[in-house]
């Protein structure tokens, strides 16, 4: 039996960052909004789940304070409870601790390894990529810093620094590292204490408080065409199709999903082509572990570039003890693979990134327990695509993309989320008129 719901300005495929930050904007804009999920659970991967009394994470670890995600939701009017952690890297090199100074931090740290020629030649390279010209996106940073220095240790922070992105030292393009970098410095970063979830929870407020729906559990069929534009929806709700009519239809589905959803028909073969090339998702890993005493005892990050693999961990219930069931504490470990492009070879990477563990924290196999493997590929990737894959305007009229396959060049990771939702506003907001 079909049913039909009419009235929306917009529809929204996908509640993830980029769909819930789109909804949020245009409901504070008097737009009337519908965002349909096909999962049980509101955030994608920007969001939380309670396992075993811990809080993990479904995806992003952390969350730019005083950046783009944080301005979103005061324009919109939501609490934005994220508290932060120190954002110093200590870099774990040759069983010693580097901590990074927040001032003039890689010059001191490569100091440890190098002389100031050899330091100040790359260092150099990096400011005339700053001032004047960034380098190729056709070269890794990896095959680009290897033409100013041969200095594996000089190598290991840069590897760092990448996996830092949760991209791989060879996969990573020089220009959007460059661009990275730019970006990131002086940022601070945090997390709700109670979890992505509780986070991702205050947008849906803000959806429902101006008359929106937020639908879980539903999914979407396809997406109606007609005439070359998106009018609406068709959602299996409850084994029931609903037909939802709208002015407009944002995906956060990712660009792959979105061709399916809407008919590759209605696409013209150049666009094809570029979702085709360009939208390559990321692999990446993380592993959770129980312990009942801190397993690093820095507060913030530990960059450990040296092993099998490029690794960040962090003992994140220093900063949060909300996140670990009393008594225990919850140390998160996460790498890029052999290949951030590949499907991932899951028992070598886990077994891999254990040694590196083992290395790295003295006592692991006695006072650690792995409670928690997670990894991002395919359709459930790190990212979709690295940034300037596409724009998020479609071929198809009022149909958009939103979310990481979509991201300008700069930032990454839910930052570039919400930027995409702010884009795909403000040019509904010119174009369309609320009902």
């Amino acid at each position: 039996m079909n049913t039909k719901q009419n009235g929306f300005d917009v529809a929204v495929v996908g509640a993830g960052m980029g769909g819930l930050c789109s909804a949020a904007l245009l409901a504070h804009y008097g737009y009337k909004v519908i965002v349909v999920e096909k999962l049980p659970f509101i955030g994608g991967r920007a969001s939380s789940a309670k396992y075993k009394g811990f809080t993990l994470p479904t995806g992003a670890l952390y969350v730019e304070t005083g950046g783009v995600v944080e301005k979103l939701f005061q324009e919109v009017g939501a609490p934005f409870p994220v508290r932060s952690f120190p954002m110093q890297l200590c870099f774990r090199m040759s069983g010693k601790d580097h901590l990074m100074p927040l001032k003039g931090g890689l010059r001191a740290l490569m100091s440890n390894f190098a002389d100031e020629a050899e330091a100040g030649t790359v260092l150099n390279a990096i400011r005339r990529a700053f001032s004047w010209k960034e380098p190729s996106m056709a070269i890794s940073i990896r095959d680009w810093l290897l033409q100013y220095t041969q200095n594996d240790k000089l190598l290991a922070i840069f590897r760092g620094l990448v996996n830092y992105q949760c991209v791989n030292f060879s996969d990573m393009p020089a220009g959007e590292f460059i661009r990275q970098l730019r970006f990131g410095t002086g940022a601070t970063a945090g997390a709700h204490p109670q979890g992505f979830l509780a986070l991702m929870q205050e947008l849906v407020k803000v959806i429902e408080s101006h008359g929106g729906q937020v639908w879980t559990s539903s999914r979407v069929k396809y997406i109606e065409v007609q005439d070359e534009s998106a009018r609406g929806i068709v959602v299996d709700q409850a084994g029931k199709q609903v037909e939802i009519s709208s002015k407009a239809v944002i995906s956060d589905a990712g660009p792959q999903a979105t061709l399916e959803l809407a008919g590759k028909k209605h696409f013209d073969k150049g666009y094809l082509k570029e979702v085709g090339e360009n939208v390559r998702p990321l692999s990446y890993m993380c592993i959770e572990v129980s312990s009942d005493r801190p397993l690093v005892d820095f507060p913030g990050v530990m960059v450990v570039p040296e092993g099998h693999r490029q690794m960040t961990m962090m003992c994140t219930s220093l900063a949060y003890p909300e996140y670990a069931p009393p008594g225990k504490h919850l140390l998160q470990a996460w790498a890029a693979p052999d290949s951030s492009f590949l499907p991932l070879n899951t028992k070598k990477e886990v077994d891999l990134m254990v040694q590196d563990l083992r290395d790295a924290i003295p006592n692991f196999d006695k006072d650690a327990e792995i409670l928690h493997v997670s990894y991002w590929q395919k359709d459930w990737p790190m990212y979709r695509a690295m940034p300037g894959a596409l724009t998020q305007k479609t071929p198809i009229e009022n149909l958009y993309n939103v979310g990481d396959g979509v991201a300008p060049f700069v930032p990454l990771g839910l930052p570039a989320c919400a930027e995409t939702a702010q884009i795909v506003t403000k040019d509904i907001k010119q174009r369309i008129k609320p009902a």
